[in-house]
């Protein structure tokens, strides 16, 4: 069970890394770079991650984050209608989180309002 967790966190320090690459990228406003690095992040680490907790909390949280700056970026690149879809995945992935979760976390709860309010300013 130790081999697994520490198997675990070193794909999340991982993904972790190639998420500061890309946000990196995205401060630059190098965003097909940014977009790259999203997607790199997406195969090499993410599908890997396969946290077995009651809720899958964590992950759902990991993958509404990542969809959440995805959608960021594309409506930065004039990508009006891919950032809707993503900004709306991003939403019921933190949604689902919330629900399921059993404890309360204040920044998934911070991330559900900023992506109700770049939907509703930016999108509609």
């Amino acid at each position: 069970m130790i081999q697994n967790k520490d198997y675990i966190l070193k794909l999340i320090e991982a993904a972790g890394k190639a998420i500061t690459k890309m946000i990196g990228f995205k401060e630059k406003g190098e965003y097909t770079q940014a977009l790259d690095s999203l997607n790199e992040c997406y195969t090499e680490h993410f599908d890997s991650i396969h946290i077995e907790t009651e809720s899958n909390a964590i992950k759902l949280d990991l993958y509404g984050n990542l969809l959440k700056e995805e959608a960021e970026i594309n409506l930065k690149l004039g990508h009006h209608d891919k950032a809707r879809n993503l900004f709306q995945k991003a939403l019921e992935t933190l949604t689902k989180a919330e629900t399921q979760s059993k404890t309360f976390d204040l920044k998934r709860n911070v991330l559900i309002q900023e992506i109700r309010l770049a939907l509703k300013n930016n999108l509609e």
